[in-house]
């Protein structure tokens, strides 16, 4: 453990800067709001290395954190200490220690938060009965940190009696945020491939239609998404009108691909049709691709969208 990760009682607490570039920046690599299988893959490694009750892969926003890898400790016997509720993916700035691990770029250890009153009255203290706590910052190429990975237990961790963190504990915490790192470039490779395509492409969960992509292309038709991991009848209301809505429940129903009916432009008077196939995306096995192509053939827009899918999966393999 080195001296950076140690003086936490010395932290004033400053407010979180530079959120807007931060929430930009996690839209940029392709990072939303939904859970991810990959990040809750290096959650679980955490718990299993660490023995902590409860790991996250967390990104912080403007107004709150997002999990969007999570894994509790199913081994845990009854009668062992417990959180007292449950952290659900999403949390309030204000309730936790990951902001002040983001605001201050380095690791955070507290083997017992009752021993740091700066701490102590943390709002997860009270709430979900977290002792202890440990995290790093994920921080992208560009010097953007991301959010953390992080751990969490009801338990203190000051001493060996209590298996306290220690050295290995702060390693593992470390090399994980190495790791989701090399995943977010796997991220930049999808967000890449996307902006070649040519037409509008949008990606989507199943079965839930949360946004997980969506190109330049296709918010130039249907407006900017606030968040990405938003349902994308709230991000892009019109995907209804035009009959992708229904086209995606479709293929979620039968597994089939298809194509929506020609749409004409109000703008300039040309027609657009979506193809709609399964694909496979980094963190989700199971996706909806949405590729819009203008004045063409729907059979040739399928193909395409196809071929777009298979270029998506070979990144997952």
């Amino acid at each position: 453990m080195t001296n950076d990760d140690l003086p936490v009682r010395l932290l004033d607490g400053p407010p979180l800067d530079g959120a807007e570039h931060r929430v930009a920046r996690q839209r940029e690599l392709g990072l939303s709001n939904v859970p991810d299988a990959r990040f809750d893959e290096l959650a679980r490694k955490i718990v299993e290395s660490t023995g902590a009750l409860a790991a996250m892969v967390n990104f912080v926003g403007d107004q709150r954190q997002y999990f969007a890898g999570l894994a509790v400790n199913a081994d845990s016997a009854p009668g062992d200490p417990a959180l007292l509720g449950d952290p659900g993916r999403e949390m309030d700035l204000e309730h936790g220690f990951c902001p002040h691990v983001v605001t201050r770029r380095k690791a955070l250890v507290l083997d017992d938060v009752y021993s740091y009153p700066r701490f102590s009255g943390n709002p997860v203290v009270d709430e979900l009965g977290v002792r202890s706590y440990l995290g790093a910052p994920i921080i992208d190429d560009d010097g953007t940190v991301l959010g953390t990975v992080c751990a969490v237990d009801p338990s203190p961790r000051s001493g060996a009696e209590y298996n306290g963190w220690g050295q290995r504990s702060l390693d593992v915490i470390k090399s994980v945020a190495s790791e989701v790192i090399a995943e977010i470039r796997t991220r930049q490779l999808v967000e890449s491939t996307l902006a070649a395509a040519p037409g509008s492409v949008m990606i989507t969960t199943i079965p839930g239609i949360e946004v997980l992509h969506a190109n330049t292309a296709h918010e130039q038709l249907f407006g900017q998404a606030r968040q990405l991991g938003d349902p994308a009848t709230v991000s892009f209301p019109d995907l209804t009108v035009v009959g992708v809505i229904a086209a995606i429940e479709q293929l979620q129903r039968t597994g089939e691909p298809c194509v929506t009916a020609p749409v004409r432009l109000a703008t300039d008077g040309r027609s657009v049709l979506f193809a709609v196939v399964p694909v496979r995306v980094p963190g989700h096995d199971a996706a909806v691709l949405t590729l819009g192509m203008i004045d063409t053939e729907a059979a040739h827009c399928a193909g395409v969208a196809g071929d777009l899918a298979a270029s998506l999966i070979k990144l997952c393999d």
